[in-house]
C-alpha cells in the first residue's frame, strides 16, 4: 500500500521564513550603506530626503527578497523536489510489486551526486528483488512438480490397493512401490525446511564431498 504525500518538502511558510530572512539581512545591508554614505558625505539628511530614501529602500528589499526567494524556490524544485518525486514513485511502484521499476540517473558517471548514488543502489536493489520473484517463482514450480510425482504414485497405486479381488501378490507389490515414494516425498518437505532455514541463516551451510556420477542414474530412473 503507498502512502500518499500531503506536503511538499519546502511548505510556504519555509519560503515565507527565507523571505523574511532575506529581507532582514538586505536591511541591514542597505541601513549600513547608507550610514556610511552620510558619513562620507558629511551632511545631515532632511525628512524629505530621508523618507525618499525610505520608500526606494522598502521597495528595493522587497524586490531583492522576492526574487532571491523565486530562485531559491526554483532552484529547490529542479534539485530536490523533482529527484526526490522521482526515487518515491519508483519506491512505491516498487512496493506494490512491480518489480521491473528503474530510475535513470541524472548525470552521468563523470558528475554523480548523492542522489544518483541512491538512485544506482535503488536499482541495483530493484533488479535483486527482480531476480530472487524470479527464482522464487521458478523453485515453487519445480517444487510442485516434484511433489506431484510421488503424490501421483501414492495415490494410483492407494486406487488399486482398494480393489478387493486384488491377488496378495500385487498387493504386496503395490504397497511396496508406495514406500518409496513417501519416503521420496518425506525428504522434498524435509529439503525444503531446510531450505527455509538456510535462508534465514538459522543453519549454515557446510560442504560435503558429492559423488555425481552416482547421482545421475537415480535421476534418470526417476524419469
Amino acid at each position: 500500500m503507498s502512502v500518499r504525500v500531503s506536503r511538499s518538502l519546502f511548505s510556504l511558510r519555509r519560503y515565507l521564513l527565507f523571505f523574511a530572512l532575506v529581507s532582514f539581512l538586505v536591511t541591514c545591508c542597505f541601513l549600513l550603506f547608507f550610514r556610511e554614505l552620510q558619513a562620507s558625505l558629511g551632511e545631515e539628511w532632511g525628512a524629505e530626503a530621508l523618507r525618499h530614501a525610505a520608500k526606494i529602500t522598502f521597495a528595493n528589499v522587497l524586490f531583492l527578497s522576492f526574487l532571491c526567494a523565486l530562485i531559491d524556490g526554483i532552484r529547490r524544485k529542479v534539485t530536490v523536489e523533482h529527484p526526490v518525486r522521482r526515487i518515491l514513485e519508483a519506491t512505491q511502484r516498487l512496493t506494490r510489486g512491480d518489480f521491473s521499476a528503474r530510475i535513470q540517473p541524472f548525470h552521468g558517471l563523470d558528475g554523480m551526486n548523492e542522489f544518483d548514488a541512491i538512485i544506482n543502489d535503488f536499482n541495483k536493489m530493484a533488479a535483486e528483488l527482480s531476480g530472487i520473484e524470479t527464482l522464487r517463482t521458478d523453485f515453487v514450480a519445480n517444487v510442485s512438480h516434484e511433489l506431484k510425482t510421488p503424490l501421483a504414485v501414492i495415490q494410483n497405486y492407494a486406487v488399486m490397493l482398494q480393489d478387493p479381488g486384488l491377488p496378495a501378490a500385487q498387493r504386496a507389490e503395490y504397497a511396496g512401490a508406495i514406500t518409496p515414494a513417501t519416503r521420496r516425498l518425506s525428504e522434498l518437505i524435509t529439503n525444503i525446511l531446510r531450505l527455509n532455514k538456510l535462508e534465514n541463516q538459522q543453519i549454515y551451510p557446510q560442504p560435503e564431498r558429492f559423488e555425481l556420477n552416482e547421482q545421475t542414474p537415480r535421476v534418470s530412473v526417476g524419469f
